[in-house]
């Protein structure tokens, strides 16, 4: 009987010690494949052009589930809408609208939104917020948002 008891014991405690390395493994499969959508702004790779530039810098794919460009408070689907609204869509040299659902590669990089500025020209703040809602392959939620 003793015996019986202390195998249950043991086969209920191994089985509690199985079900935490599980978790743990879990939560390392997670963090290998995070991704981390990061930007940079400035006159990066010209004089004459004002850029953000857009990467994903983490260790797995981003999944973009939304964008969101606003001004003055509205929302707004699209650069071309939202600087219009600004108006500065006249200096508008490049852009890309990221597609809901879209993949986002580990290390892609893309020149989000370029304008015809020379440096010094861009006095002060333009006014326009963008909030990129992306997804880890697990569904994990993560936001990226800044204000130009």
């Amino acid at each position: 009987m003793v015996i019986a008891l202390a195998a249950v014991f043991v086969s209920v405690w191994q089985g509690m010690i199985s079900q935490k390395q599980l978790e743990i493994q879990r939560e390392y499969n997670r963090l290998t494949v995070k991704p981390h959508l990061n930007y940079s702004t400035g006159w990066i790779s010209s004089p004459d052009e004002w850029e953000i530039i857009l990467t994903n810098e983490g260790i797995g794919p981003a999944i973009i589930k939304s964008t969101e460009l606003m001004y003055k408070q509205s929302k707004y689907e699209g650069w071309d809408k939202v600087l219009e609204a600004a108006g500065v869509r006249s200096i508008r040299k490049g852009s890309w609208n990221l597609g809901d659902g879209a993949p986002f590669a580990v290390g892609k990089s893309i020149d989000y939104l370029k304008l015809n500025l020379k440096e010094g020209e861009m006095n002060g703040y333009i006014g326009i917020s963008v909030l990129i809602s992306y997804e880890s392959i697990y569904g994990e939620a993560h936001e990226l948002s800044f204000s130009f």
